[in-house]
């Protein structure tokens, strides 16, 4: 059937009637990875009703807000069915990738939201490989994550079972979940330490002491047609310890120093039968920085570092995570240069025995 034909047929076809048809065609072209143009033809006028006959400086979306409810109902009911899970990762990555619009971000957090309160597995395991593949700390899987946290921990009065009992129910996605929202908190990067909603503190911190190998889910092989390259992995380590090492900075809750236990014993736990791939030294290496700049602000006050407390207590859990990490072998990267920037601090006795044991090795 040539694509005029296909499109042809569509058109005779009411919304969301022709969304659900495309669907199962948009599958066959993908799955068997020809006419990938079409495809794209077929997502723009058929799924999110953009009417591309008009040339592109018209190409805008027909969709209202009572149509947008009703794809979303259509991709739930699809990713729900039964199939290969490469086929249905490969769908989605064609649905949001490339060219995600305003509109279609709006669509996906929306969808991954619904799919989090109805613990629609398969969908929800698609998007855990999406947001692997386009980068969980990238711009596209930082708003899912602040979409979902808006849903789910600010907007609401109290935090969803659903959204607690995640692990169970899609750990791929919860894993990768926590790396994109821990990018979002505590982040010097970001201009200043931001803390987390001490409900989301506590619900990642739940998760990881029912289940300390969860950060390690989001190294689980992807499900991706053949010939498709897989994303590197960055797990949830390196943000969540940064939470957990720089929390006495700015906070007294005890639920940090659970975190930070917790997040040891994961470490603890890593086995290698090859070369590290859980903790990047360079992502532990932004915690130094955060460092750097709260010793630039005691100075500016006249406060001595080797006297604060909050420096003292951050920098014990520092050393103790840079510790259990290279013992257990599960850092990689330059470390030779993350121990350099650490001697570079104002001295801390437990950190000064582990930047010698290591320099050592």
């Amino acid at each position: 059937m040539s694509q005029t034909d296909v499109k042809h047929i569509l058109r005779k076809l009411d919304f969301p009637a022709c969304a659900k048809e495309a669907l199962a065609r948009i599958e066959s072209i993908v799955s068997s990875r020809s006419k990938q143009n079409l495809a794209i033809q077929l997502i723009s006028e058929f799924i999110f009703m953009v009417d591309i006959r008009k040339g592109p400086q018209f190409a805008t979306s027909q969709l209202n807000s009572f149509q947008e409810f009703q794809l979303i109902l259509v991709l739930i009911e699809y990713f729900s069915q039964p199939g290969p899970d490469a086929t249905r990762n490969v769908v989605f990555l064609s649905l949001f990738g490339s060219n995600l619009t305003p509109q279609r971000s709006k669509i996906l957090c929306r969808l991954v939201s619904t799919a989090v309160s109805a613990s629609v597995a398969p969908l929800l395991s698609s998007a855990g490989t999406w947001m692997q593949q386009m980068g969980c700390t990238n711009p596209p899987s930082l708003e899912v994550a602040q979409s979902l946290v808006n849903d789910f921990i600010t907007f609401s009065r109290k935090t969803s079972e659903k959204f607690k009992q995640l692990p169970m129910v899609a750990p791929h996605f919860a894993a990768n979940l926590m790396t994109a929202v821990a990018d979002l908190y505590v982040n010097e990067q970001r201009g200043e330490l931001t803390p987390p909603p001490d409900s989301l503190l506590d619900v990642f911190t739940e998760w990881i002491s029912e289940d300390p190998a969860l950060c390690l889910a989001s190294q689980q092989p992807l499900a991706l047609p053949s010939g498709a390259i897989a994303m590197p992995v960055v797990t949830p380590l390196a943000g969540l310890i940064r939470w957990a090492v720089l929390a006495p900075l700015f906070s007294n809750r005890p639920t940090y120093s659970n975190l930070h236990l917790w997040l040891l014993q994961t470490m603890l736990q890593i086995v290698n039968s090859g070369p590290p791939t859980a903790l990047s030294a360079q992502h532990l290496s932004q915690i130094v920085s955060a460092m750097q700049a709260y010793v630039v602000r005691l100075l500016a006050d006249k406060t001595d570092p080797t006297k604060d407390e909050g420096y003292q207590k951050s920098m014990e859990r520092l050393a103790q995570a840079v510790q259990v990490a290279t013992s257990s072998n599960c850092m990689y990267g330059n470390i030779p240069q993350l121990l350099s920037l650490l001697e570079a601090l104002p001295p801390n006795p437990l950190m000064t025995l582990v930047i010698k044991a290591n320099k050592s090795v």
